[in-house]
């Protein structure tokens, strides 16, 4: 098969599987990503500032940017594990989002993973702006243990946090970091949702509270096979074991005291993968995306 059949092949199975998926969501139009050029980065959060308040949340750490919805994203900053996975693992994080918000570099690029080193905050949509994107740290044998005590921090204070984007390499399974952080980012994300819950309690109005959602996002789908069933495959693979890991995560963690378990929970915290990639013309799954980050935001008009 020449490189431009193939490519077209990869074309059509992604069309596919994202119809599939996401029918219901390509009739959206997503004014918000209309004007690139009014994203623009508006603060950045430090792990230097949690460490000299000796760890403790400081109200001038995370910004105040007047309520808007914000979605997180982050990676695994790992080196490939096993042999046979050559060349790097790194999931290209950055330049996806970068496409996202129609620029080529806002939100800074390297050819080596792990460089974000700080929660950076981009606003995006006309003034007075719609939603934030913030860049994390990211997680790994690459990341530094104040890394994840910022992102520790923003996860279980931050009332604006919506959605949870991890990108993952579609050349690589899922490792055991990938795993752990899953694991820890749930139960993180429980703790809250069960602190809200007894809050809701005892103000005698019970009402379970918005679930932040963890996103996952399929990056370098060019690498899956051109097949519509063997891609569909490695995808529902990759959607079991980030499933699996958050369903565990979640048993003996007493669930039913919010009236579901630990399964159905983690349907609800986890979503179906999205499938990107960046090396087509146009780049592929990037619109998906976009709804995808309006929607979490509650801004569908």
């Amino acid at each position: 098969m020449n490189s431009i059949t193939y490519r077209h092949a990869l074309t059509r199975t992604f069309i596919s599987i994202s119809t599939k998926r996401h029918a219901s969501s390509t009739h959206l139009s997503v004014q918000i990503f209309k004007n690139s050029q009014s994203a623009e980065h508006v603060h950045s959060s430090n792990a230097t500032q949690l460490k000299a308040a000796n760890d403790q949340i400081q109200p001038d750490i995370f910004p105040w940017l007047k309520g808007l919805p914000e979605v997180l994203t982050l990676m695994n900053t790992r080196s490939p594990v096993h042999p046979i996975h050559k060349g790097r693992a790194n999931s290209g994080k950055s330049s996806l989002f970068n496409a996202v918000l129609g620029r080529k570099d806002l939100i800074k690029t390297s050819s080596k993973a792990g460089k974000t080193r700080r929660l950076d905050f981009f606003r995006v949509g006309d003034t007075p702006g719609k939603l934030v994107l913030v860049d994390s740290p990211g997680y790994g044998n690459r990341g530094r243990p104040e890394w994840g005590l910022l992102f520790d921090s923003y996860v279980q204070n931050r009332k604006e946090l919506r959605r949870i984007y991890i990108t993952f390499n579609a050349k690589h399974p899922i490792n055991d970091r990938d795993e752990q952080m899953l694991a820890h980012l749930t139960r993180t994300l429980f703790q809250s949702l069960s602190t809200k819950w007894a809050t809701s309690l005892e103000s005698g109005h019970p009402r379970l509270p918005r679930i932040t959602q963890i996103q996952p996002v399929i990056t370098k789908a060019d690498c899956l096979p051109s097949n519509t069933s063997e891609a569909q495959l490695v995808i529902n693979r990759l959607q079991a074991d980030v499933q699996n890991a958050i369903k565990y995560s979640l048993e003996g963690s007493e669930t039913g005291r919010i009236g579901v378990s630990s399964e159905e929970l983690a349907k609800l915290i986890c979503l179906s993968p999205l499938v990107t990639t960046l090396r087509l013309n146009p780049p592929f799954g990037i619109e998906n995306i976009k709804r995808n980050i309006v929607e979490a935001c509650n801004l569908l008009g």
